[in-house]
C-alpha cells in the first residue's frame, strides 16, 4: 500500500508540474499559477495521509483526472499509458453510439447525439445527466473512461445501460444503447426560394465530397453550421478549401507548440461566397469553418458563437500522457476563437431556439434577395 501511494503522489506532482511548464501563457501569471499548482500538490498530499478511511487510490486518480484536465477542454484526458492508443482512435473517430459527452452536474451528460445514431434511437436529449453507465456511477469519474468504455462495448456489438435523469422534469430512466449498423451523416440538402440550404451535420474522414456533391452548379449557397457538433478539424478546413478560390483559411498558434497557418488551394465549386449561418451554441470544427469562410468573403449570420476551438495534442512527461489544448484557433483579426467566438457580420438574436420560425434562416434568405454586403 505504501508503495502504492507513493506512485500514485509521484504521478499526481508529475501531471501537476508538466501543466506548470505546459499551460503558462505568459511571466505575468507565473507566480498565480505556481500557487495554485503548489496548493493542488498540498492538497493531493493531505487527503492521501489524513483521509478518515483507508484511501480509494482509484477513486482519488479519477478525481484528479477529472478535475485538473476536463475544465480545459471537454475532451482532454490524463491517460495511463496501454490506453493511448485507444483513446487517439476515439479521437480521430466518430462518438460510439453517436454520443457526445461533457460534464453536468460533476457526472457525464449528453452533449450532443449524431442523426441516424443509436443514441438518437434511444432518445436521449441534450443535457441530461448520465448517473450510471451498466452501473457504475459516472460522477467523478474522468471522461475519457467512460467514452473507452463506451466505444469498446460498440466493438463487441454488446448494448450499453443508462440510468439518465433529466433535471427539468426531474425524472429518472433507463435507456439501453443498443448496437446498430449506422453511419454518420455529414450534411443534408433543402432548396428554399432558388437558394440551396445546405445543413451540415458532422464532418467524419473523407466527408467533403459528400457535402459538396450537394452544391448546385449555380446559384447561391447557404451553409448551415447550427447543427455541426463533431468532426475532425483537417475536415473543417479542406472542406472551407472547397468553397475558397484564394487565400488563407485560418490557423492556429501555441505558446511552445509552434504555429501553423493553412493556405487555400486553387478553385472553388461557388461562384460567390455562401452564406454561413450559426448560433450561440456553434463550436469547435463549426467555428473553425465559419471563421474560414468568413474572412474569405462569407457572410456570417446569426448569434456570436461559443468562443472555443482550441488545437489539441498528446503531450508526454515521462510515464504521464496528457491530451490537451496546446494551441489555439485564430480568427482573421489574430485574435483566439475561444473567448472571442466568431462575430456574425449580420446578427440575430433567437429568443426561442425551440420555437418553429426560424430568423436566422429567414434573414440570410432576405440577404439573398438584396445585394450581399461585403463581409468585415
Amino acid at each position: 500500500m505504501k508503495f502504492t501511494r507513493t506512485v500514485f503522489l509521484s504521478v499526481s506532482v508529475a501531471v501537476v508540474l508538466l501543466f506548470a511548464g505546459v499551460l503558462m501563457a505568459n511571466r505575468s501569471n507565473q507566480d498565480v499559477l505556481f500557487r495554485a499548482l503548489g496548493n493542488l500538490a498540498e492538497v493531493v498530499h493531505l487527503v492521501e495521509t489524513e483521509y478518515v478511511d483507508p484511501l480509494n487510490q482509484e477513486a482519488l486518480s479519477m478525481s484528479l483526472d477529472a478535475g485538473l484536465v476536463e475544465p480545459l477542454d471537454r475532451s482532454a484526458a490524463v491517460l495511463p499509458g496501454d490506453r493511448i492508443d485507444q483513446y487517439l482512435e476515439f479521437v480521430d473517430s466518430p462518438p460510439p453510439f453517436g454520443l457526445g459527452l461533457a460534464t453536468r452536474l460533476g457526472s457525464a451528460s449528453v452533449y450532443f447525439v449524431l442523426h441516424g445514431s443509436p443514441a438518437e434511437t434511444a432518445g436521449l436529449d441534450r443535457w441530461e445527466v448520465i448517473e450510471l453507465v451498466e452501473g457504475v456511477n459516472s460522477r467523478g469519474r474522468p471522461l475519457w473512461q467512460t467514452r473507452l468504455d463506451l466505444m469498446e462495448r460498440e466493438n463487441l456489438g454488446e448494448p450499453v445501460r443508462l440510468m439518465v435523469f433529466d433535471r427539468e422534469v426531474d425524472e429518472r430512466r433507463e435507456v439501453i444503447l443498443e448496437p446498430a449498423p449506422w453511419t454518420v451523416r455529414p450534411a443534408t440538402v433543402e432548396v428554399l426560394s432558388d437558394a440551396t440550404v445546405i445543413r451540415i451535420d458532422a464532418l467524419p474522414e473523407n466527408s467533403v465530397a459528400s457535402v459538396t456533391a450537394l452544391v448546385p452548379t449555380e446559384g447561391p449557397v447557404i451553409l448551415d453550421l447550427r447543427e455541426l457538433r463533431w468532426g475532425i478539424e483537417s475536415e473543417a478546413i479542406a472542406l472551407a478549401d472547397a468553397f475558397v478560390e484564394a487565400g488563407v483559411l485560418g490557423g492556429w498558434q501555441g505558446r511552445r507548440a509552434g504555429s501553423k497557418s493553412y493556405p487555400a488551394t486553387a478553385g472553388s465549386v461557388v461562384a460567390s461566397p455562401p452564406i454561413v449561418l450559426v448560433d450561440r451554441t456553434t463550436q469547435g470544427v463549426a467555428e473553425i469553418l465559419a471563421e474560414a469562410l468568413q474572412r474569405n468573403g462569407a457572410v456570417v449570420v446569426g448569434e456570436k458563437t461559443v468562443g472555443h476551438a482550441s488545437y489539441m495534442s498528446l503531450v508526454r512527461d515521462g510515464d504521464v500522457a496528457v491530451w490537451m489544448p496546446v494551441g489555439q484557433w485564430l480568427r482573421g483579426d489574430e485574435k483566439p476563437i475561444n473567448g472571442n467566438g466568431v462575430e456574425p457580420n449580420e446578427v440575430v438574436e433567437v429568443a426561442d431556439p425551440e420555437a418553429d420560425d426560424d430568423p436566422v434562416l429567414a434573414r440570410a434568405l432576405e440577404l439573398l434577395s438584396q445585394e450581399l454586403p461585403k463581409a468585415a
